[in-house]
């Protein structure tokens, strides 16, 4: 009698654990191999789709929702070719939401800790259409044309770059810190000078995303990803053909710092 307790005692707690283990995963996520699958209530795995055919996905952290920004061509030629019409919301048991209206996407992003999913649509050059979706159902829940202002958009339709670039405080104290920030930022780079090693300029540059080569880069101020230079480089020991770079090679030219937006590989 024993043995069986202590066996049937065991056998619980692997179901347990594995139940455990199943609510800890998020219920949409995608593999290495660029599945997005869905998960059952058993906890099965369900692919839904590949990320191959979407131009952006994105998830929300409680990990009940993903979309996906499905692209018009799969294979594009040219960037103006890179356009969506459809937006695939995937959940919980394999039920997929398609959000289309006609007019391409030209943002969108998850509200209300994915509960619903905001949608801006229209053509270049011409006003657009706001709407807001229910994630779950599909069901369009508000909607509204562009305003010609958009600080004038509810907090629903306004993109998490808008809504961050609004919450900047602004005033003569704020431009006062802004304006030394700067003059402290103008006077490092400054200082940085063509002689100098590529280990001195890290220690307050990063490296850039985008096309580069060991030799030449550009490198974003570690402060501000937005405040970059581009650099050149020569090595030491007279090698030519350069596979690699070295923290001892020297800056042969440093551009201006100048203001740009992050570029990604």
């Amino acid at each position: 009698m024993g043995s069986i307790f202590l066996l049937t005692l065991m056998i619980a707690t692997v179901q347990l654990q594995a139940q455990n283990s199943a609510r800890s995963e998020p219920m949409v996520s995608f593999d290495v191999q660029g599945n997005i699958y869905v998960r059952s209530d058993a906890g099965r795995r369900i692919i839904v789709g590949n990320t191959t055919r979407c131009w952006q996905t994105s998830g929300v952290p409680n990990g009940q929702y993903m979309a996906c920004l499905v692209k018009d061509d799969p294979q594009p030629e040219y960037p103006r070719n890179m356009t969506s019409h459809k937006l695939e919301v995937y959940s919980r048991g394999g039920v997929k939401q398609t959000i289309q209206q006609g007019p391409p996407i030209r943002d969108w992003h998850f509200w209300n800790d994915g509960q619903q999913v905001a949608v801006f649509f229209g053509d270049l050059g011409v006003k657009g259409t706001y709407g807001l979706y229910d994630s779950a159902t599909g069901r369009m829940m508000q909607q509204l044309a562009e305003p010609s202002d958009e600080s004038l958009l509810p907090q629903w339709a306004k993109s998490p770059f808008q809504i961050q670039r609004e919450s900047v405080p602004t005033g003569p104290q704020f431009d006062q810190e802004r304006t030394m920030w700067i003059a402290k930022t103008l006077y490092q780079i400054g200082k940085l000078q063509p002689g100098i090693r590529r280990k001195d300029l890290l220690r307050i540059f990063k490296e850039e995303g985008g096309l580069s080569t060991p030799m030449q880069r550009t490198y974003v101020y570690a402060e501000c990803p937005y405040i970059k230079v581009d650099v050149r480089f020569k090595r030491t020991d007279g090698v030519s053909a350069v596979t690699k770079e070295d923290p001892e090679d020297v800056i042969e030219s440093i551009s201006r710092p100048y203001l740009d937006w992050s570029q990604m590989d």
